[in-house]
């Protein structure tokens, strides 16, 4: 039987291993639509189908994308294994249950619609009127775009990360001055969370692209990673610097991902998400970090180390003021690492001083 997916980010995952460019199956799909020729392709165990199936002829043979493109000329289906290894038959009269709820017009794509919802396999559909292909999956249903569509939405995706990452640098540089000086208010943090949020949102969308992308995608894939390298990190840092509920950081990252655009753009539902009461609190109200922004800047240290110290000291300004020797009093620090920590903090706090001028 075929295994359902259920959640749509799996689901999309779930075709697109199958279908994205450079896949052997979006191969023989090329093919059919350079033809300018029609397919349903149904992708499942002959014997979970039998129910549905009329006609044709059986064929158990070693798939490849010329083959499929061959049977594609025929007007009935085609059953191709889940792994895309086996064709099993071709010219096949699919016949769904008719009662079933479809609102496509051509009657090859109610045939698939129809197919995917009654017994749950990953269908295609290729139009040979519009040359598109619709791909169903359950009562999913997914119109794969151009790829030159998906370049340019890609394209103009990644421009919009690059613009969110360098507001939550700028973010950040002002962050540590402010920190250094304890200036730091609930607004700077909403701020900085807000930027994280929009970014994380647009990336989420890219992910998307880049995975019906396949093998035309790769370019992207580093432009993103380059982009996106420690934001995760760099974020959690921040919801432990600045949280005041009991919650653990990761599940506010969380809550932070799944805001909409217009929930970010809501001071209010950032300050509540951090655990603040907006009833006694105003964004203008100082917060004092707890430190693990500042020692995340600070090489061979382990996460580990880091909540050592901030359970030690337990802000940024009696960390700054801390010396070598305070440090190495700590258990599990040694000399070396408190002269390397101390070092580095005097570093950071003159880099500091010269970003503020």
């Amino acid at each position: 039987m075929v295994k359902k997916v259920v959640n749509k980010k799996k689901i999309l995952e779930h075709i697109f291993e199958r279908i994205a460019p450079g896949t052997a199956l979006r191969e023989a799909i090329d093919k059919i639509q350079e033809a300018k020729l029609g397919a349903l392709i149904v992708l499942g165990n002959p014997s979970d189908l039998k129910d549905v199936m009329g006609g044709g002829f059986e064929l158990n043979t070693v798939y490849s994308p010329q083959k499929v493109y061959e049977l594609s000329k025929m007007d009935g289906g085609i059953i191709l294994s889940e792994d895309i290894k086996t064709i099993y038959g071709a010219n096949i009269q699919l016949q769904p249950n008719y009662s079933i709820e479809t609102d496509e017009s051509g009657t090859r794509h109610q045939a698939a619609h129809r197919i995917a919802q009654q017994k749950g396999n990953l269908v295609v559909a290729v139009s040979e009127r519009r040359n598109k292909i619709t791909v169903y999956y359950g009562k999913f249903r997914y119109l794969l775009n151009e790829i030159g569509d998906l370049l340019t939405k890609s394209s103009q995706a990644i421009t919009a990360l690059e613009k969110y990452s360098l507001a939550i640098e700028k973010n950040h540089v002002n962050l540590s001055i402010l920190e250094f000086d304890n200036m730091v208010t609930l607004y700077d943090i909403v701020e900085c969370v807000r930027m994280y949020g929009l970014l994380f949102r647009m990336s989420e969308e890219l992910i998307e692209y880049m995975a019906e992308l396949g093998s035309e995608g790769r370019l992207i894939k580093i432009q993103y990673e380059e982009i996106m390298l420690n934001k995760n990190e760099s974020f959690d840092a921040l919801i432990k610097d600045y949280q005041v509920s009991n919650e653990k950081a990761e599940k506010i990252g969380v809550r932070v991902k799944s805001l909409t655009k217009e929930e970010l753009l809501d001071d209010e539902k950032i300050v509540c998400l951090l655990g603040f009461d907006t009833n006694i609190i105003t964004l203008d109200e100082k917060i004092e970090p707890r430190g693990y922004g500042l020692l995340s800047n600070i090489t061979k240290i382990s996460k580990k180390d880091r909540e050592v110290l901030v359970k030690e000291f337990s802000n940024v300004q009696s960390i700054l003021m801390s010396t070598a020797s305070d440090i190495a009093k700590i258990k599990g620090v040694s000399k070396y690492k408190a002269e390397h920590i101390n070092k580095s903090l005097k570093r950071i706090k003159n880099k500091a001083a010269i970003d503020r001028e």
